[in-house]
C-alpha cells in the first residue's frame, strides 16, 4: 500500500478556516486551547514524542486510516493524521521570543518564520519535509502545535484540508 507523508505549509498566517456543523469542540482549559475537529476523529493524550512534550500537558485529535497487523514488523507504515497541542508554563520573566532564542540559538532564523495563528504571533517550523511544528504563547505558557498527515493517496486531500481547518479553528487562550 502506498503511503505519502505531506507537510502543511503556510507562509505568512495560518488563515482561519469556516468549521463543519457537525464538527466537535474541544476545549482544553488547563492547557489554554480551543479547536473544532472532525466527528470521526478521536481526543488522545500525547501521539508525538517532541522534546517539548516532556513534562508537557498535551491533548490531541487524531484518525488512523490504516494499522498494519501486528506481525507485520516494524517498516510497517501506520497512515494517521493528527494535531497535538502541549503546553508548559513559562520560566520566570521568559518569553516566547526568549525561549525560541534559548533553544533554538542563530539556527532560529534558518529554521523558523514568524506567522501569525488566528490571531496569535507564532513561531512556524519552514522545514517542507518535516511534521509541521508551530510554538506560541497564551496565558497558560508556552504551546507547542504538531501536525502530521500521513494517508493514501485517495484519502490524502481530504486529510489535508482536515488538518488546515483544525489549525485554522485554534484558539489559545
Amino acid at each position: 500500500m502506498l503511503s505519502l507523508v505531506i507537510e502543511l505549509s503556510f507562509s505568512t498566517a495560518i488563515p482561519a478556516q469556516a468549521v463543519p456543523a457537525q464538527w466537535k469542540l474541544l476545549q482544553e482549559p488547563t492547557v489554554g486551547f480551543s479547536l473544532y475537529y472532525p466527528p470521526d476523529w478521536s481526543v488522545a493524550g500525547q501521539v508525538a514524542a517532541t522534546q517539548f512534550a516532556v513534562g508537557a500537558n498535551c491533548r490531541s485529535v487524531r484518525i488512523t486510516d490504516f494499522e498494519p497487523p501486528p506481525d507485520s514488523g516494524a517498516a510497517a507504515p501506520v497512515e494517521q493524521s493528527y494535531v497535538q497541542v502541549c503546553a508548559k508554563p513559562l520560566e520566570l520573566n521568559d518569553s516566547l521570543d526568549q525561549y525560541m532564542r534559548r533553544v533554538y540559538g542563530e539556527s532560529l532564523d534558518q529554521t523558523f518564520v514568524i506567522t501569525d495563528l488566528n490571531g496569535t504571533r507564532a513561531y512556524q517550523v519552514k522545514c517542507q519535509e518535516c511534521a509541521q511544528t508551530i510554538f506560541a504563547e497564551n496565558q497558560s505558557g508556552l504551546v507547542q502545535i504538531v501536525t502530521f498527515v500521513t494517508a493514501s493517496p485517495e484519502k490524502l486531500p481530504e486529510r489535508q484540508a482536515q488538518v488546515k481547518t483544525i489549525l485554522g479553528s485554534v484558539t489559545l487562550n
